[in-house]
């Protein structure tokens, strides 16, 4: 949660209303981050599931973001409430996870692909109706884009090995000037 995706989420969540938002992340360190960008608690990725149902005493979560995949997955739809939503992202861990059909219906959960440009190109129009949503929090300092590291744009292999060898925290931005 406190990378680029992770930090986006949270603002976005708290921005639209999100109550509670409980980030996971690899290190303390980057649980700051994800504090710092608006998140209410952060616990750890490792074993996060049972730190998650505490922090909601029980109940789980509505939405679990995932960019990450991997064998964090089955925790994810763990985590989550009944009708609760994991939104999938990306796959930074490099594997594509399973999804085990009866764990849906546990618990009524729903596992949804968000591909943003596969959903926006073939509605006209969407584009701008999303930024009138999304412009006036970022005008009001609602949602900001934690800048965590700058590159000159001939260093980006710099820039690309930060992210992934996972230390990159908010945007990284490559300078062109």
């Amino acid at each position: 949660a406190a990378g680029g995706i992770g930090t986006a989420s949270i603002q976005t969540a708290k921005a639209f209303g999100a109550g509670q938002v409980i980030a996971v992340t690899s290190t303390d360190e980057k649980g700051r981050t994800a504090i710092d960008a608006g998140a209410d608690e952060y616990v750890l990725a490792d074993g996060f599931k049972d730190p998650v149902k505490e922090h909601t005493k029980g109940r789980g979560v509505d939405i679990v973001v995932d960019p990450v995949g991997g064998d964090r997955f089955t925790d994810s739809l763990r985590s989550l409430t009944t009708n609760g939503r994991l939104l999938v992202i990306g796959f930074t861990a490099g594997s594509i996870p399973e999804v085990k059909v009866n764990r849906l219906l546990l618990n009524n959960i729903d596992v949804i692909g968000v591909g943003w440009g596969a959903y926006a190109r073939p509605r006209p129009g969407y584009l701008h109706w999303q930024w009138s949503e999304i412009e006036p929090h970022i005008t009001s300092g609602t949602i900001t884009a934690p800048i965590g590291g700058s590159y000159p744009l001939d260093d980006v292999i710099s820039a690309l090995k930060a992210i992934d060898d996972r230390q990159a925290t908010g945007k990284l931005v490559l300078k062109i000037r």
